[in-house]
């Protein structure tokens, strides 16, 4: 007989990095609660994907990690490299390979090449992502991830895995999905639960900035 599910949902206060920790602690204890062994990792530096290589040791679940195509983002002491193949992350990089971990680099489906046009523009594309951030940076994020991770052959359509993003730097939500390719997005695409997520989101930019952000921001400046 099918039964509901009753699952803990943590809702953070805050957005951002001072998350990271929590988040995956949390998204592995669902991998172990509902069988599933493939999770999805944000990473644009590489920091959060070192700690959950830690935090997912010897369980058997696989990482998969998807970063940002080489590029820069801003910061309170200047512009923060971003892009694990950069060659400022060529160490962690290396860690991460050595220990399993597949790494997907590529452009978010939901900001293509039109949205270089404006970023308010209202193209297809840009209605969805404005209209996924309205749950938050870190739900938007963890749903392309696992599309980018699904176009490139890490996770199968259909799939359930769970998927882990940020807001700015660091992680705050974790979600439980159904994978599918970019293409079959409307169709076959699901988030299935929500693991944890912030209660607010970030509505002035530069993050870094704003009231309902925390992190230590420090250790991006020094590149390991």
């Amino acid at each position: 007989m099918d039964r509901d599910i009753e699952s803990k949902i943590i809702y953070f206060q805050y957005c951002g990095e001072i998350n990271t920790e929590k988040v995956l602690h949390a998204a592995k204890l669902r991998c172990e609660e509902r069988g599933i062994k493939k999770v999805v990792i944000a990473s644009e530096t590489g920091r959060s994907a070192i700690k959950a290589l830690e935090i997912f040791r010897n369980t058997g679940i696989k990482l998969i990690v998807v970063t940002h195509y080489p590029s820069k983002t801003w910061g309170p002491r200047g512009d923060i490299p971003i892009g694990l193949r950069r060659k400022e992350y060529a160490e962690i990089l290396r860690k991460l390979e050595e220990n399993g971990v597949r790494v997907v680099q590529g452009t978010r489906p939901f900001v293509p090449p039109s949205r270089s046009i404006n970023w308010e523009y209202p193209t297809p594309e840009a209605i969805i992502d404005r209209t996924l951030e309205v749950f938050g940076a870190g739900t938007k994020i963890a749903i392309e991830v696992v599309l980018m991770a699904t176009d490139a052959g890490e996770v199968e359509p259909g799939e359930e895995v769970v998927s882990c993003a940020g807001t700015y730097k660091g992680l705050d939500t974790a979600l439980v999905v159904r994978a599918s390719h970019s293409g079959g997005f409307f169709k076959e695409f699901e988030v299935r639960e929500i693991i944890a997520k912030p209660i607010r989101r970030v509505k002035e930019l530069p993050e870094y900035k704003y009231e309902g952000w925390k992190g230590d921001l420090d250790k991006y400046y020094r590149i390991q």
